[in-house]
This record gives structure tokens, C-alpha cells and sequence, in this order.
């Protein structure tokens, strides 16, 4: 991918589509196969219908698709801006049409109990799979069954897409980095409380699930209690910037940020009231020496 890409939309009806999937939560969804990598930063032309103008925005690459290419919208309140004034009516629900493709951005806005409520039998089958041990020479049978040495990409992400349940738990728990990051990118939220318990799982493959859009907040509290994890810079700075990072986690966090950070915080337009207040005063004392 360039560093420089477009979407253009043809239609409001498609723009809905869009919107309601992605943009809403400040994610994009490009169609087509792209030579894109996890975390590339690009900028990105959005066309609106009849315009004849481009809103440019910067944006990274938060999943790599066979089907397409998830970003992340860096500056998403700030097109969000720019947009409203031009669209006829701020689409709500999605048009009519078919299913939206993979999505950069989950639904951030929905009530998180929503969002992370599973059923008690499902809830009952995972308990009882996460405390069931994993042997290497399984997990050498799995990888052996999709070929994982020598393979592409996509291939790869195809062949592990098509394991079962059973067998994608079991990637996830003892799996090597590759099909960790491939796991990761499928987006199954029921997998990620496995992937966290991987011992193979590095701080790269921590911020890949961090940024995804599928993270729930009960994984966030999980990499929080992890001082292996929780004592990273940039993985701290991401937690309280997290919207769905628990209010007295990212208060808890907030006080381990240098300056640099704590003054993006306080100047940023899209951080709930208290972070960003708390940030301020904690910035203030640090300048003046009294912290």
C-alpha cells in the first residue's frame, strides 16, 4: 500500500453503509487484496459523493484482510468535523444492502455490558476450556495441519480460519507468533482471553490486540494486572487513552505518564472529563516541582 491512498464513496447510500459499520467509530474499510502491513501509517483521501474535493485524514492499518485493509482514523473527531457540515442527514443505522465487510472499528459506543455479554453455556464452555492444559505436541499437530512453515499470508489466514473452535483455542494458547498475529486479526473477542496467556506472545503482538476494535473491556483490565505488560510506556499511554479502559484503571495508569503524554491527554477534544482533568492538574504539579 502507498503511503498515500483514496476511498471514494459514489453514493450517500453507500457512505451510510460505511458510516454505520466504520466511521462512526472512526474506522475505514478498503475492498480489494493490498500489500498493506499491521501498524503502516498512510494518509487517506475521503471522497464524498458529488464533492469535488477531497477530506484528507492520517489513519493506520489495524487488520490486513484477504478481502481488504482495516484503518483506524487518527484524526477522526476532527473528520468527523469536517464531514457533518456536507452530509444531508448523519446517517444512524446502515442502508439497506448487503453485510458491511470486516470492520476497522467495532462498535466503541455501545453499551460495553452489550458488547461482551455471552451466554451462560458459553460462558460455562469457556471457563472449562481455559483451564484445560495445552501439549506442544497438539499444537505442533495444528500447525502441522495448516502447513504453517513456507506459507503466505493469506494462505495461511485461510487455513486458520477453516480450524474449529477447539483447535483455534488451542492456537491461541500455545500457538507461535505468526499464528498468534493471524488470530489477532480474525477478530474472534471469545479468542483473545486465550491469546493473552500465550507464553510465546511478545509486547508486538500485545499492541496489535490492544489497537484491535474488537478488544473488550475485560481484556484491558487483564493486560492492566499484568505488570509483564502493564509496565510498558506506550502500552500504559494506549490504556488510558482506551475508551473502554475501566475509569479507575486509566486514573490508576494515568499517573505513571510523562510529561509529553499527559499533555496530549489534557489537550486532547476526545477524552472523557475526568482523564483529561486529571492529566492536567498532574502535568501542572510536575511543571512547577511539586510532584
Amino acid at each position: 500500500m502507498s503511503e498515500k491512498i483514496e476511498r471514494r464513496f459514489s453514493s450517500w447510500e453507500e457512505f451510510a453503509q460505511e458510516f454505520s459499520a466504520n466511521l462512526k467509530n472512526f474506522g475505514l474499510f478498503l475492498p480489494g487484496p493490498r500489500p498493506a502491513q499491521l501498524r503502516q501509517k498512510v494518509t487517506v483521501d475521503l471522497w464524498l459523493p458529488g464533492e469535488r474535493s477531497p477530506i484528507p485524514t492520517r489513519a493506520e492499518v489495524v487488520a490486513v484482510f484477504p478481502t481488504g485493509v482495516a484503518l483506524h482514523l487518527e484524526e477522526g473527531p476532527e473528520w468527523m468535523k469536517a464531514v457533518e457540515g456536507k452530509m444531508p442527514v448523519v446517517p444512524r443505522e446502515a442502508a439497506p444492502g448487503p453485510e458491511p465487510e470486516p470492520a476497522a472499528a467495532a462498535a466503541e459506543g455501545k453499551d460495553a455490558a452489550e458488547e461482551e455479554a455471552v451466554s451462560a453455556e458459553e460462558k460455562a464452555e469457556l471457563d472449562a476450556l481455559d483451564s484445560e492444559p495445552v501439549s506442544d505436541e497438539k499444537v505442533q499437530e495444528i500447525e502441522k495441519k495448516i502447513t504453517l512453515k513456507g506459507m503466505d499470508v493469506s494462505n495461511l489466514y485461510g487455513a486458520i480460519r477453516k480450524l474449529s473452535k477447539i483447535e483455534k483455542i488451542q492456537l491461541a494458547k500455545r500457538g507461535n507468533r505468526k499464528a498468534l498475529s493471524i488470530l489477532i486479526q480474525q477478530g474472534d473477542r471469545l479468542l483473545f482471553r486465550f491469546l493473552i496467556q500465550n507464553p510465546h506472545m511478545t509486547m508486538a503482538e500485545v499492541l496489535q490486540l490492544f489497537k484491535h476494535p474488537m478488544i473488550t473491556t475485560e481484556i484491558i483490565t487483564e493486560l492492566a494486572r499484568n505488570p509483564s505488560w502493564s509496565q510498558n510506556e506506550e502500552l500504559r499511554y494506549q490504556m488510558v487513552m482506551h475508551p473502554k479502559t475501566p475509569l479507575p484503571t486509566a486514573l490508576t495508569l494515568l499517573n505513571a505518564l510523562n510529561q509529553r503524554q499527559l499533555a496530549a491527554i489534557a489537550k486532547s477534544q476526545n477524552m472523557r472529563a475526568q482523564i483529561k482533568s486529571n492529566a492536567l492538574k498532574l502535568l501542572l504539579k510536575r511543571q512547577s516541582g511539586a510532584f
